[in-house]
């Protein structure tokens, strides 16, 4: 019976490890999309230029908005705040200015959109049996 536990608690370890052995799930720019994620506009979405002064660091110090079409003030005020609360760029590089302007398309997807989102989600991993799901939330 002892050994029985041994081997028990030997072949749960490995399988542990084994468990914690996958690969690193692929780096991406918080808020861009994802593979199966359209840009092209739908009906109900929203859209906006906006631009992040950063650091040489990549930290944003001040965001402004650009043309855009989201009619309510404190929806474009939270947007850029969610871009100096959330998001950053990649580190200077040498010979880059002390403070660079960065722009980004920013889309608020309307519902025909999420729905679209949401078919083609299903199908990206169909088509792709590798793709590990919890490297792709599902509360972008």
């Amino acid at each position: 019976m002892r050994a029985f536990s041994r081997l028990l608690l030997l072949s749960g370890l490995a399988a542990a490890s084994a468990a914690a052995a996958k690969p690193a799930c692929p780096a991406r720019e918080a808020g861009a999309n994802f593979p199966w994620q359209t840009s092209q506009r739908m009906k109900g979405d929203e859209q906006a230029i906006v631009y992040i002064d950063v650091d040489k660091t990549g930290h944003p110090l001040k965001c402004a908005m650009g043309q855009n079409d989201i009619p309510d003030p404190e929806t474009r005020f939270r947007v850029c705040q969610s871009f100096m609360d959330d998001w950053h760029a990649s580190p200077a590089s040498t010979g880059d200015p002390a403070i660079r302007t960065i722009r980004r398309d920013f889309t608020m997807i309307g519902n025909d959109h999420q729905l679209a989102d949401e078919k083609a989600r299903k199908q990206w991993f169909k088509d792709h049996p590798e793709a590990r799901p919890e490297c792709y939330p599902t509360d972008y």
